[in-house]
């Protein structure tokens, strides 16, 4: 049912005019490829679209964007009162818990005249299942249905001078949440002690609640991939790997940097070498007309000729914006990997976090959050770009 719920203090993340101008460029699309609605689900466009937020993202959620019109959100009664708070461009229909979604959605879609319409579905959204779709198709069958899914990813990929502030802020608190985490590596502390530093350091500088909490892996463990703090106690020689970002808005700025408790082998350091190349590198690269291809072999390059790619093997980076769980990245829009086409443009914004391992050993990484700026390329994240011996 459509619902009036009562004043509410609104706390948008950005003013009107930037939804508006987010939805004219969604509305223009549509038209452009004869579609008269967009049906999405992702959490990530409904926020990027309105404003809406909550952190219940596995809750179904669904937003109706006409051609022409008002866009309609579909929410759990709860949820709607986040509407209230964060979005001031949609219109509302809720569900209660003993309600069908799915059926609301549909009376939505038809009480707005597109029950026998042209409708992009955002086919690749976590929210709507191989079941949810069949169903839709079902409750919809008037409706023409296309893959609507890259309408908004391509919109999402260039920056708008507000979000790229935002990304500012973030680089302050992420720089906060790292030189915290860096003074708690010592001998004797945990992985969870370096972690509540860093996170305490984080949310007094601002932060909103993470994406992903922060990446804190030593000694052995950081030679294994995406291990992150698990009470490991911290020894002498151990390279100790910190991965983190705060959030401003919902935007993020990630940073690594890494430790060694004592003084650094030949292989560590050397490690750390080729890793503040390959980074420098691939800032280097990074400009307006340069493929995602490119950067990625500035980097990979390194690798390569130093003989470690095999304790290198991945992307050099990929695109950051906002974020929600479980995790700050969007590499699904774009990635910096090998021969990828792609052609950078200014206001887009990565995360480039090249790392070597020697697998079950060690690790050492680092990495920046940059901007593709008119000019060339912008570093967000203001930190010592070093190998920090403890």
């Amino acid at each position: 049912m459509a619902v009036t719920l009562p004043p509410i203090t609104r706390t948008p993340v950005f003013p009107r005019e930037e939804f508006e101008a987010r939805l004219e460029r969604v509305r223009a699309a549509l038209s452009e490829r004869g579609e008269d609605a967009l049906l999405a689900f992702a959490p990530e466009t409904l926020f990027y679209l309105t404003g809406y937020q909550t952190f219940a993202g596995r809750t179904y959620a669904a937003l109706l964007v006409p051609s022409r019109g008002a866009p309609v959100l579909v929410l759990r009664f709860l949820e709607s009162f986040l509407a209230a708070l964060y979005s001031e461009v949609a219109e509302v229909m809720t569900y209660d818990d003993h309600e069908d979604p799915l059926e609301v959605t549909a009376a939505a879609v038809q009480a707005r005249g597109f029950g026998r319409a042209r409708v992009a579905f955002e086919e690749g959204a976590p929210g709507l299942s191989a079941a949810v779709r069949r169903r839709l198709g079902r409750l919809l069958d008037g409706v023409t249905a296309n893959d609507g899914t890259a309408i908004v990813e391509r919109l999402r990929r260039v920056k708008s001078p507000r979000e790229v502030d935002h990304m500012r802020r973030a680089a302050r608190m992420t720089e906060a949440g790292m030189r915290a985490g860096l003074e708690a590596c010592r001998p004797g502390a945990t992985e969870n002690d370096v972690a509540a530093a860093a996170m305490a350091a984080l949310v007094r500088a601002g932060s909103e609640y993470f994406p992903c909490d922060p990446i804190i892996t030593s000694g052995y463990r950081a030679g294994i991939p995406h291990t992150s703090f698990e009470r490991r106690r911290l020894e002498p020689g151990d390279t100790v790997l910190l991965e983190m970002t705060g959030v401003y808005g919902r935007y993020v700025a990630p940073l690594m940097r890494a430790a060694v408790l004592g003084e650094p082998s030949p292989t560590v350091r050397r490690m750390a070498d080729l890793c503040l190349e390959g980074l420098q590198r691939a800032i280097r690269a990074v400009r307006p007309g340069a493929t995602a291809g490119e950067v990625d072999d500035a980097c990979r390059r390194v690798m390569e000729e130093a003989g470690v790619y095999q304790q290198f093997r991945k992307r050099t980076g990929y695109s950051v914006g906002f974020a929600f769980p479980p995790n700050w990245n969007e590499g699904h829009l774009i990635s910096l990997r090998r021969d990828d086409p792609t052609v950078l443009e200014p206001g887009m914004v990565f995360h480039m976090p090249p790392a070597l391992r020697d697998y079950g050993v060690s690790c050492v990484g680092f990495s920046e959050t940059v901007l593709v700026t008119a000019q060339g390329c912008e570093v967000l994240t203001h930190f010592p770009r070093e190998l920090a011996v403890r």
